[in-house]
């Protein structure tokens, strides 16, 4: 099973490397699964004045590619004034070769095959500072060994959404379908990238990520658990009967930390960030959600 695990940090505080949080955690669970990793992290600091969209696009002759559905492929990044944004997504929506990994204002999403390790050499994870962040260990099960298949996965509908995500959704096609006949464009064949398109579209319906949530447990089918992260919370989410577990805990802070919540599929992980405080399991289709500016609120037992 793939391993999940995120961070909210208590005061906010934009000057934390929560990226060696999320590193610990994902380096205590990697004996779940080793084919790909990935965090997204958010701090509202990091570009005031651009969005930035990452993507794949099939490209022969060229000096860095990877692999993606058996073609060559070089990754690209998109810095995209405002006034710009929707005229650039709808061209990338129009290339069949172009494969969206991310779009984002506050959020960084680093994701590619391998291990945690792999990542942390190639980006530094280590040292990324923000708010929050959610990461991501994958064994492949249904879908391609490919950095686009990795988690996180975003969407184009809204910028600053992230998902990661243990289990299954065994009516994935079903709720595929529903999405694309609303005129969503999706980008691989993993059930998960499903969780982020329906969230991002229940919450342009609404505003209420508490009630995407409950949408999505309603309709979704299968034994899942996912975290989802938005600029300002993280949902814990089970299915309704439990299948996959999930465990959330709190560091009271230290001189090293400050104050923090973890989540995680393993108490493992929890253990090694320190976050052994107030350790409760969420209930089977309730969202436990945090957000941030010292506010946390959970759905009522």
């Amino acid at each position: 099973m793939c391993g999940i695990c995120a961070v909210m940090l208590e005061n906010c505080k934009k000057d934390f490397p929560i990226g060696c949080l999320l590193y610990k955690m994902m380096e205590s669970q990697q004996i779940r699964a080793q084919d790909s990793s990935g965090v997204a992290i958010f701090n509202k600091e990091t570009n005031k004045e651009f969005y930035r969209i990452d993507y794949y696009r099939k490209i022969t002759g060229t000096k860095f590619p990877v692999r993606h559905n058996d073609s060559i492929c070089n990754i690209f990044t998109q810095k995209v004034p405002r006034e710009r944004i929707a005229e650039t997504l709808y061209e990338l929506n129009q290339d069949p070769k172009a494969v969206i990994a991310s779009f984002a204002k506050d959020m960084n999403l680093l994701k590619d095959v391998g291990l945690v390790r792999d990542l942390d050499s190639k980006c530094n994870i280590k040292s990324i500072q923000g708010t929050h962040g959610i990461g991501h260990l994958r064994i492949a099960t249904s879908s391609r060994v490919t950095p686009d298949h990795a988690h996180p996965f975003s969407t184009t509908l809204i910028p600053d959404i992230a998902v990661v995500h243990n289990g299954e959704i065994t009516n994935y096609s079903r709720l595929r379908s529903s999405l694309e006949l609303k005129g969503y464009r999706f980008f691989t064949r993993c059930d998960s990238e499903v969780i982020a398109v329906f969230i991002a579209d229940q919450i342009l319906r609404h505003g209420d990520i508490e009630k995407a949530n409950y949408e999505f447990i309603q309709k979704a089918d299968g034994p899942f658990t996912y975290i989802v992260a938005t600029p300002d919370s993280l949902s814990l989410v089970r299915d309704k009967f439990g299948a996959r577990k999930a465990i959330f805990g709190y560091n009271p802070g230290s001189k090293d930390y400050p104050s923090f919540w973890a989540m995680a599929t393993d108490l493992s992980a929890l253990d090694s960030v320190g976050a052994t405080y107030y350790v409760e399991t969420p209930q089977p289709g309730k969202p436990k959600i945090f957000y941030n500016q010292m506010k946390i609120r959970a759905i009522a037992n």
